[in-house]
């Protein structure tokens, strides 16, 4: 159900959070000689659909202009002079057997492991390195704030959760001696925070000049990542953003956002 938007008190005059109401897209829909507005889903589906609708209803699409969250943070890098290049998930893969494979004098001993992950599955290796940073985004103020609930929790729970955050920071870290590129599409997002923070928003005033709304649609999670990105471009830009989450889940996503937007610093990384 379709509920109407909400301000974030620290950023009212920019910052709009709805529960449905993706509709009001269509209305914008009006044929204009540039885009002004960045149409922007994380996931590739949602954003033919979202075409494919305006077609059916014969809707200009002059006013958008389409993109998810690793091409922006792409385009943004490329056009400050930055490498855009990150390594894809089989590389990952291929580096993280590497780290625990039995012949590498430079083997990863130093790994704990949580007993659940099998130090000879680089999947679940992977699985571990990517929900850790899905839910900090490796910034030092979240994982403080995972280790200070893990100590709060009841054994055997609290070295579960401890060792999980560990583990992952650990294969991270092991990964970046091994490549110079970004360990994951995910990086780029951070790289881009950090360049729009860096330069007071004028790299992505530079690399996207004519847009005024940046609009976020189909949301049913809002990840650390990409709250961190939208949060420097709040800070450091004047460019309206509009967050739709999905029905369902929606309010809750909606209530968490003040918290996921309360960090210092966006983009900033606890290996810094």
């Amino acid at each position: 159900m379709e509920q109407k938007g909400t301000r974030y008190n620290d950023h009212s005059e920019q910052l709009t959070l709805h529960v449905g109401g993706e509709e009001q897209l269509f209305e914008r829909a009006q044929r204009c000689a540039q885009p002004t507005e960045l149409v922007v889903s994380p996931v590739e589906l949602h954003q033919r659909n979202v075409q494919r609708r305006l077609r059916e209803a014969n809707l200009s699409k002059d006013p958008f202009r389409f993109a998810d969250p690793v091409g922006i943070a792409q385009h943004l890098l490329e056009a400050s002079g930055h490498s855009p290049a990150a390594i894809d998930r089989i590389d990952r893969l291929s580096l993280i057997r590497s780290l625990f494979a039995n012949s590498d004098p430079e083997g990863s001993v130093d790994i704990a492991l949580p007993s659940a992950v099998a130090a000879r599955d680089p999947q679940q290796i992977e699985q571990l390195r990517t929900e850790v940073e899905a839910i900090t985004n490796f910034h030092p103020e979240r994982v403080a704030a995972w280790t200070e609930t893990a100590d709060e929790m009841y054994g055997p729970i609290d070295d579960e959760a401890a060792e999980f955050l560990e583990a992952g920071l650990a294969v991270e870290r092991r990964l970046r001696d091994r490549t110079p590129k970004a360990i994951s599409e995910t990086e780029l997002l951070r790289r881009a925070t950090r360049t729009i923070m860096a330069t007071n928003g004028s790299a992505w005033d530079a690399t996207y000049p004519r847009i005024e709304r940046l609009t976020l649609l189909g949301l049913s999670s809002l990840s650390a990542p990409h709250t961190d990105l939208v949060h420097g471009l709040l800070a450091m830009t004047s460019i309206e953003v509009h967050i739709h989450f999905r029905d369902g889940v929606g309010e809750y996503l909606r209530s968490r956002v003040p918290d996921l937007l309360a960090v210092t610093n966006p983009g900033v990384e606890v290996f810094d």
